[in-house]
């Protein structure tokens, strides 16, 4: 569970700063965000779901009930804009900003700022030092035209331009970007359109203060398709432009610096990378690795019925300082410089039908992270879901697709071809549909939420619907930092109770988990004693605080040496499945754990007894219908195969273990684990070192097999909280990561990282639009009791463990010219990927019975 700066975060590793909207529930979105002298601001942008009802669209999305609670009236709602600034020292948040109340067109009084969608430091020329620049969005029906606002303190705000900078109906304006000396504010809305603008230009400007602004380029740089400037950044000494264009997809302009001359803009990408309007708006934009990274969205989260585009999903481009430029993530298809393939292979979204924006990008400690719009949580109040989302609903239930991956999801990358997932379920919370921005600190990565759920949310009773006050709603944000740990495992108590003593006692400490497991406790202070097998003492680290004994689990007299004194017994060793004859293997795993159980029967100081099972307890008696499977469904004894005499013997000890728990007085835990894997464990570790570069590995009989293995991190974090936290007392838990992967997905990301990759691994494997949503094992008492959420994907794991491998000599590194060719232009297209939308194959992909941690895989994956 130990990261250094630089390996990347995952979930476990962000905390959250704020809540329900930091406190106020119409707090909906996080807009700008900024790090300015010391402190975190935030912008915020309220009740938007209830506007968007009061103030419908053309073609309002069709819900029912309306997801949030209206009242007759924008008058009877606080639509004044804030700025909200969080203090690292003090751990601590207050009000700096709030938008004032203008004289309305109405003749009532209108806030002037309904929200502040872009932030940035800047010095101008008549700025003694660097200010905060805020954009903001603003209500032109009611009040007056958005303004750019500069603060010397964080506190007080002033306006930088007149209104709409000479616009009267600019109703907002969006990323503010630094260039050349110059502040940009590239206008993004007029009217009561808050995404698309027809009259309005980029305007610039290197002395704000005064109001000093001019026009930094032509009308829609010259083309009448285009629906404004939608996004705009810096990279490789350049400034680059996106636009909205929902007839043909976006274009990606760009200009070297010109001083105080004319720009001199130029085109570098056409019609959405090539893939037309389902590539409407050119969203999220970065500079990483000396590129410009491009993330592509349709308004309207993906479906933007206005201009009958979509629902479709998002992709990301890699455009280079020649102009040249690569697919990432998204739809193989011809274009002018040939054939493109996804070289990260995976589809649109991320392989998630419902992420309609690829939302905000972000480079923190090395490492490009990138967050999404996922609409899926509107899914309960959908009137006309598409087919597809039906089918996906009616396949896993809204609830299990809600826990699984409703809400953003967050991906990293370090070379913009293999992808890892930080969260694809909003951090845990199906109400925080996006990702909304992102910007890098010096004390984290800060992440701010899109969360309209704010005040009373609809919750279904029997047959009606009833408004409820919603615990999840309100924006949210998070830092993320290396150091942050979701589980802090308490220290050793400085004196015993009477009768200990010692602190632990455990089995198995040689083994994969063990070797983990134990540096933790003695690290913590706790002391341990450890039987080990006869010859095996010298692999076990000397310690002051860690005795070894040498023995066999069917030695009584030296079990009770084991268990005298320990408050704690940690029992993990056993014989594995397939690994010997039926007999030892019962010797071990059922008379010795019973042998051990007696002798922890005479102790008197015994609290609790924490026993490693296993999900072969359930013996492949579950098919893929009656996923995913939970701690009450029963345990039968089949027999007959390695996997179910193995299974046997792990409810043996289960039943043995509650048992004597219950007879004699002491607690037990016990821990269903699916399999452990990471670097240098015995099977998935030797796998992809040995076999998975092979372009037949996974490809065989079973190697559609879905696995739901378990990181060691995550295992170890589990371990600590069965044997330490109250909750865990006379419970069983699956133990089981956060995802669903097979072996045909260990080969293809495999070859995809050390670029040997074939063209069938880099078409996206469309099926995994469902297979998102699958689990095996249901893990959510682990969730709900103990706290404990697997942090840990399997493609991270895999990252860790094939970067260990290129260490060690025994894969090769893929070199920076190893993009893949495939011969001609179109090769590879398919007629259904012209009208892909969300529609994906019907029917959701089979799985054969769940097989056990100790399973050998490689039979299944050759």
């Amino acid at each position: 569970m130990t990261f250094k700066s630089g390996t990347g975060l995952n979930a476990g590793q962000f905390r959250q700063l704020a809540k329900n909207g930091i406190g106020d529930p119409s707090n909906a979105y996080v807009h700008g965000m900024e790090w300015f002298e010391g402190r975190l601001y935030c912008g915020m942008t309220r009740n938007s779901f209830k506007l968007l009802k009061l103030f419908p669209p053309i073609d309002p999305p069709a819900l029912d009930p309306w997801p949030v609670d209206v009242p007759p009236s924008v008058e009877d709602l606080d639509m004044q804009g804030q700025i909200w600034r969080w203090t690292p020292e003090t751990d601590s948040w207050e009000l700096a900003y709030r938008s004032p109340l203008i004289d309305g067109k109405h003749g009532k009084p209108a806030p002037r700022d309904l929200g502040y969608r872009g932030a940035k430091v800047f010095q101008g020329k008549s700025d003694e030092k660097p200010n905060l620049y805020v954009s903001t969005m603003s209500t032109v029906l009611r009040g007056c035209a958005a303004h750019v606002l500069r603060s010397e303190d964080g506190i007080n705000f002033e306006p930088a331009c007149e209104p709409g900078i000479g616009n009267d109906n600019i109703s907002t304006f969006r990323e503010l970007v630094e260039f050349d000396g110059y502040l940009y504010a590239p206008p993004a809305g007029e009217g009561i359109q808050f995404n698309s603008n027809r009259t309005g230009v980029i305007k610039r400007s290197n002395d704000p203060k005064p109001g000093n602004w001019e026009v930094a380029m032509d009308l829609g740089f010259g083309d009448p398709t285009n629906n404004g400037v939608f996004m705009m950044t810096t990279a490789n000494d350049q400034l680059y432009a996106g636009t909205f264009n929902n007839y043909e997809g976006y274009q990606i302009w760009t200009t070297p610096p010109c001083g105080d001359g004319p720009l001199q803009w130029r085109k570098v990408i056409d019609k959405g990378a090539y893939r037309g309007p389902l590539s409407e708006i050119a969203m999220g934009m970065v500079e990483f690795n000396g590129a410009l990274y491009v993330g592509s969205s349709i308004q309207n989260g993906g479906y933007d019925r206005t201009n009958l585009v979509g629902p479709a999903a998002g992709e990301i481009i890699r455009i280079h300082p020649d102009d040249s430029w690569d697919l990432l993530v998204g739809l193989p298809r011809d274009t002018p410089d040939g054939m493109k393939y996804p070289l990260s292979g995976i589809g649109p979204g991320f392989d998630n039908i419902f992420s309609g924006y690829t939302w905000r990008m972000c480079v923190h400690d090395g490492w490009l992270y990138v967050t999404t719009f996922d609409w899926s949580v509107f899914l309960q109040y959908a009137h006309r879901p598409s087919p597809t989302a039906k089918k996906l609903v009616d396949a896993n239930s809204f609830e299990q697709m809600a826990d699984v991956g409703g809400g953003f999801e967050m991906w990293r990358t370090k070379d913009g071809v293999n992808w890892m997932p930080v969260t694809i379920n909003g951090m845990n919370n199906p109400y925080n549909y996006g990702g909304r921005t992102m910007v890098s600190t010096p004390k984290g990565l800060a992440v701010g939420t899109a969360n309209v759920f704010g005040g009373k949310s609809p919750a279904k009773f029997a047959s009606r619907w009833e408004y409820v006050e919603n615990p999840d709603g309100g924006t949210e944000i998070f830092l993320g930092d290396p150091s942050h740990r979701t589980y802090t495992l308490p220290k050793a108590p400085a004196k015993r109770k009477e009768g200990v003593k010692v602190d632990i006692a455990t089995t198995g400490a040689t083994g994969y988990i063990g070797r983990h497991l134990v540096p933790h406790l003695l690290d913590a202070g706790y002391t341990i004693r450890s039987l080990t097998l006869p010859g095996t003492a010298k692999d076990i680290p000397e310690h002051p605080n860690h005795e070894v004994i040498e023995g066999y689990l069917e030695d009584s007299d030296i079990l009770d040496q084991l268990v005298d004194g320990a408050e704690i017994v940690l029992h993990m060793a056993a014989r594995l499945g397939g690994s010997c004859a039926v007999e030892p293997l019962r010797e071990t795993n059922v008379e010795g754990t019973h042998q051990l159980l007696r002798a922890c029967n005479r102790s008197d100081v015994l609290k609790r007894f924490v026993f490693s099972s296993s999900v072969a307890a359930y013996q492949n008696q579950f098919n893929d219908k009656e996923w995913p499977i939970h701690e009450s469904h029963p345990l039968r004894v089949d027999g007959g195969q390695d996997l179910a005499d193995y299974g046997m013997t792990k409810v043996a000890g289960e039943n043995l273990a509650r048992f004597y728990g219950r007879k004699h007085g002491y607690e037990h835990a016990i821990l269903r684990f699916a399999l452990v894997y990471g670097i240098g464990d015995p099977l998935v570790d030797s796998m992809v070192r040995e076999q998975a570069t092979d372009v037949d590995f996974g490809k065989s009989q079973g190697g559609d097999q879905m696995r739901q293995f378990v990181h060691i991190d995550d295992a170890v974090e589990v371990i600590l909280r069965a044997m330490f936290q109250e909750e865990a007392k006379d419970e069983t838990f699956n133990v089981a990561g956060p995802d669903v992967i097979t072996y045909g997905d260990i080969g293809r990301m495999t070859r995809i990282a050390v670029g040997k990759a074939t063209k069938e691994d880099l078409d996206p494997d469309r099926t995994r639009v469902w297979r998102r949503y699958v689990q095996q094992y249901d893990i959510n008492k682990g969730k709900t009791k103990l706290g404990f959420r697997p942090s840990i994907p399997f493609s991270e794991g895999l990252r860790q463990i094939i970067e260990a491998a290129q260490a060690d000599g025994d894969l090769p590194v893929a070199s920076a010219d190893s993009t893949p060719t495939f011969g001609g232009a179109g090769q590879l297209m398919q007629p259904e990927f012209a009208a892909q939308n969300d529609e994906v194959p019907t029917k959701t992909p089979g799985a054969p019975d769940p097989a056990h941690q100790d399973e050998v895989m490689q039979k299944a994956a050759n």
